[in-house]
């Protein structure tokens, strides 16, 4: 698994708090109010994806620039120092408990089921990609508590996170929930020469720095 992370913070997980988590837009997509979630991609191209996003030119952005200069290009700009504060870590669980694929039609019938109460409070009649891959992340949230939660016969937890698709693209991440072990094998520098993150820039309009 890859990650791009903040240097000297590469295994900090991401918190929230329980007024935030329930909340539509702030946060991560499967935070977890009381507990600690870290994200990783199983390829370069999907981390990248994932945090180079927030760069890109907006539609009004875009639209505006359009109306003063029908031939000009919107390229949003990615400042060198975001590259240098970041590394790209590849790491490895230790044995780790099962993960929830939330993109599996049978997870969304169970869930549906066994979270009935929270996603009718929620709004959500059924679980399906469009709602899990959507913009409420109280959704989100919701469903990776639950997870994050469930407990065996004994008391101990069922699940070490989530498997997902990025929004962004068909890229498969993971949700890997505190007390999973983590191995890291590699850390390296955001290098210009990086082909995936130059391809996922392209593909963003973006220019890196």
């Amino acid at each position: 698994m890859y990650r791009v992370a903040r240097r000297g913070r590469e295994l900090d997980h991401s918190r929230i708090n329980a007024a935030d988590a329930a909340l539509t837009r702030s946060g991560n997509r499967f935070d977890v109010a009381g507990g600690g979630v870290l994200y990783f991609g199983s390829n370069e191209a999907g981390c990248f994806a994932e945090t180079l996003a927030r760069f890109r030119p907006t539609a009004a952005m875009r639209a505006i620039v359009a109306e003063e200069d029908p031939g000009f290009v919107v390229c949003g700009g990615v400042p060198q120092d975001w590259r240098a504060r970041r590394l790209m870590i590849e790491a490895a669980t230790i044995d780790p408990l099962p993960f929830v694929d939330v993109e599996d039609s049978d997870t969304h019938e169970f869930l549906t089921s066994a979270m009935a109460p929270q996603l009718d409070a929620l709004g959500v009649s059924v679980l399906d990609v469009a709602t899990l891959r959507g913009p409420n992340r109280a959704v989100t949230r919701a469903v990776s508590t639950w997870i994050y939660a469930a407990t065996d016969s004994n008391g101990a937890p069922k699940y070490s996170g989530v498997r997902y698709i990025s929004r962004l693209g068909n890229h498969e991440c993971w949700a890997v929930f505190d007390g999973t072990e983590l191995q890291v094998r590699k850390r390296e520098g955001l290098e210009l020469s990086n082909s995936a993150l130059q391809k996922v820039a392209g593909s963003f309009g973006l220019r890196i720095f």
